[in-house]
C-alpha cells in the first residue's frame, strides 16, 4: 500500500524554493546535467510520466534521511503551508544529489542548497483544503517532513479501501479550493435554484419547444466539431458503440484549449448518458491501455459494465483523442 508523507513548507526560503520546483517545473537542462549519463533513462521516464521535473527535498539530518530512506515510488506527498494543503503529487523517483539541488534552488541560499535528500513528483494537484477538516485522519499541524504512521495508513485502507479513494473523496471531490468541483453538487444546486425560480415552467408550449431545442443543440456541442467527430468515428460511440446519431453527442476532453479547443483531438462522441457521466467526472481515461475508469458509486449501478472498457478511437492519428488531455481530465478529476 502506498504511503503518505506530509511536506510543510512554512518558511519564506520554502515558499521560494516551491515556485521554482513545485508551482514551477524544473527547467529540463538543470536536471539533465546535475545526474550521471546512466541515470539519463530514468530521468526520461520521469519527466515523461510527471509532465515535467517537478521535485522537493530535504537536508542530510536524521530525522529526514528516514522518512526519505522510507519513501518509495507512488507514495504520495501532500505539501502544506499557511495552515492548509495546498499540493499533492505521487513520487516518481528519489535520489541524494546535492549537485542537482544546488542546480534546482540555487546555490547562494545556504538552505536551499541543503536539499541533496530530492524526490522527483507527478505534476503536483494544486489544492487548498485547510488542516483541521482532515484531522480525523493527518494531524492538525504539520512538522517539516512527516510521514504517517502505520496505524493511520492501515485505518485509511480500512475506510476506503485505498489511499486513491481516500484522496479522490477527502480531498479532490470535496475541496472547493482545489482541482476539482463536485459537479454533481453543483449541478443539484442549481436545480434547486432554478425550481425555486419556475425555470422549467415554460410560459407557453412554444417556449418549452424552443427551450428543448436550445438546450439539445448547445448538449451536442459546436456542430462543425461534431460533424468532426461523427465523420471519424463512423457515427458511432466510443464507449457504447451506439449508432444512433441523434443520440450521439461532442463531448470536449479539456473545456479550453485555445485555438484547439474545436479539433477532433480534444474530443470524445460520446452517447449523451455517457457524455454526462464524462463531464461529471465519474468516467475517465486510462491512456496506459486506452481503457476506461469508473467511479466508485457507479459499480454499484449498470454502468459497471463500463470499467476496463476499451475505448474505441478514429484510425487517423490525427484524429485520435490526445492523451495529455485526457490524462488531464483523468487528474481533474480524481480517477
Amino acid at each position: 500500500m502506498p504511503k503518505i508523507f506530509i511536506a510543510a513548507a512554512n518558511t519564506a526560503t520554502d515558499k521560494a524554493c516551491l515556485e521554482r520546483s513545485i508551482i514551477n517545473p524544473v527547467e529540463r537542462q538543470a536536471v539533465i546535467k546535475s545526474f550521471s549519463d546512466a541515470t539519463y533513462p530514468e530521468l526520461i521516464d520521469i519527466e515523461r510520466r510527471g509532465r515535467g521535473f517537478f521535485a522537493w527535498g530535504y537536508p542530510t539530518e536524521p530525522a529526514f534521511v528516514e522518512n526519505w530512506f522510507h519513501m518509495g515510488i507512488g507514495d504520495f506527498v501532500l505539501v502544506t503551508f499557511d495552515g492548509a494543503y495546498r499540493y499533492y503529487g505521487k513520487v516518481l523517483g528519489r535520489y541524494e544529489n546535492q549537485r542537482a539541488a544546488a542546480a534546482i534552488w540555487g546555490g547562494s541560499d545556504a538552505d536551499s542548497s541543503a536539499r541533496e535528500l530530492l524526490f522527483f513528483l507527478s505534476e503536483p494537484i494544486s489544492l487548498s483544503l485547510p488542516l483541521a477538516e482532515l484531522r480525523d485522519y493527518l494531524p492538525p499541524a504539520a512538522d517539516r517532513f512527516v510521514q504517517l504512521s502505520d496505524e493511520v495508513m492501515e485505518r485509511i485502507e480500512g475506510d476506503f479501501g485505498t489511499v486513491e479513494r481516500f484522496f479522490r473523496h477527502r480531498l479532490l471531490n470535496t475541496n472547493v479550493g482545489g482541482p476539482v468541483l463536485d459537479m454533481s453538487g453543483i449541478i443539484r444546486l442549481s436545480e434547486r435554484e432554478q425550481a425555486k425560480m419556475q425555470a422549467f415552467d415554460p410560459k407557453s408550449t412554444k417556449d418549452g419547444r424552443e427551450r428543448i431545442v436550445e438546450t439539445i443543440t448547445k448538449r451536442r456541442g459546436h456542430p462543425q466539431m461534431r460533424q468532426s467527430l461523427l465523420a471519424a468515428y463512423d457515427y458511432t460511440c466510443a464507449v457504447t458503440g451506439c449508432n444512433a446519431p441523434d443520440a450521439l453527442e461532442a463531448a470536449y476532453i479539456i473545456p479550453y484549449r485555445g485555438k484547439y479547443t474545436h479539433h477532433s483531438s480534444n474530443g470524445l462522441l460520446l452517447r449523451a448518458d455517457i457524455h454526462t457521466l464524462f463531464d461529471l467526472g465519474k468516467i475517465a481515461v486510462d491512456t496506459r491501455m486506452m481503457t476506461l475508469v469508473i467511479a466508485d458509486e457507479l459499480l454499484e449501478t449498470s454502468y459497471r459494465i463500463l470499467a476496463n472498457r476499451p475505448l474505441r478511437y478514429p484510425k487517423e492519428d490525427s484524429q485520435r483523442p490526445s492523451t495529455e488531455a485526457l490524462d488531464l481530465h483523468r487528474r481533474l478529476v480524481g480517477l
